[in-house]
């Protein structure tokens, strides 16, 4: 767990304003404006190259977010977790330790990564816009491996502490998930997602494993997804287990039935160094994780095609707990 940054015991007072923003709302349309403007800032295509990462289609990807229809609350209610913020300087954010690239441990188990590097643009302006210093404290989810259970640590207005979620300590507990999360359903139902600031799809490997028909070629994500459907096929995939590669092959299970088989990829495994000796036919992965791999080790599988969009999702963004109205 990252040391706990000391809050000092004489808090700032926030202004307080007539109410026009449910108080559960106030700090995800806070954040969704500050990261309107980073996602704006040169220093965002900066960390993008940093990674590999190609430039998203800022005019015609909707799913994106900007600063022009994400505004700040105009007024902050007592008691909510937008004003402990700002009264603390502090905002507490959920990172997983397998969220490579956006975040990973670095030195002394504290996170790196593209989330990471973002979030210090969203900071600046943060504290541009409320005059504030505010400080990152970034807490690791450590109940599971995956980040499909984070949201079990968020806080709410009416438990900042997370003292009713029984996380075993209030140290279990952050404001935001801010490290490695994609957009999708099950997350939106559970979470208070944000729009994205990077396009995500799943992608996935070619491995030279052959297929059971050496006639077969699969080439498209639409022709992968059809020979899963199909039991004559006898394809393999290969995912992270009890991440959302997991939930994805899951889906396909209850949809197809045992129509392909399953395997799993070890923990902390190098997605194109697995590929190379997988017995799997493809290893799944995003388009941003094997873009960030390949350019880190290129003697991996160098052959190896990738081949994106098996599923697309909203992209990468943050996520703070539901309204309580809404839960």
């Amino acid at each position: 767990m990252i040391k706990k940054v000391l809050i000092a015991s004489t808090m700032l007072t926030a202004t307080v304003c007539a109410t026009t923003v449910n108080a559960s709302e106030a700090l995800h349309q806070a954040m969704s404006a500050a990261m309107g403007e980073a996602i704006e800032d040169a220093r965002y295509l900066q960390v993008l190259a940093n990674y590999g990462m190609p430039v998203p289609d800022f005019n015609n990807d909707k799913s994106l977010v900007n600063s022009t229809d994400y505004k700040y609350p105009t007024s902050i209610e007592k008691g909510s977790l937008l004003q402990r913020v700002l009264d603390t300087e502090t905002l507490r954010l959920g990172w997983i330790a397998v969220g490579s690239p956006w975040s990973m441990p670095g030195k002394d188990n504290e996170p790196i990564g593209l989330s990471v590097e973002y979030w210090a643009i969203i900071q600046d302006k943060l504290n541009a816009h409320y005059n504030k210093n505010i400080k990152l404290d970034w807490v690791e989810y450590t109940s599971k491996v995956g980040n499909n259970d984070m949201y079990k640590w968020l806080a709410t207005d009416n438990d900042q502490d997370c003292v009713k979620l029984n996380t075993g300590s209030i140290e279990n507990c952050y404001d935001i998930i801010g490290g490695a999360y994609a957009i999708n359903a099950r997350r939106k139902a559970l979470s208070y997602m944000s729009p994205a600031y990077y396009p995500l799809n799943m992608s996935v490997v070619r491995t030279r494993t052959p297929f059971k028909d050496p006639t077969m070629k699969l080439n498209s994500a639409e022709e992968i997804l059809a020979a899963i459907a199909d039991p004559k096929s006898g394809l393999i995939i290969a995912g992270y287990e009890d991440t959302g590669e997991h939930s994805i092959m899951n889906g396909w299970k209850k949809k197809y039935g045992n129509t392909f088989t399953m395997n799993f990829r070890t923990p902390q495994s190098n997605v194109l160094e697995y590929a190379e000796t997988a017995g799997a036919h493809f290893v799944m992965g995003t388009n941003a994780r094997l873009a960030v791999t390949r350019q880190n080790t290129p003697e991996f599988c160098a052959e190896c095609e990738f081949i994106p969009n098996i599923l697309v999702f909203g992209g990468v963004g943050f996520a703070t707990s539901l309204p309580e109205n809404n839960k």
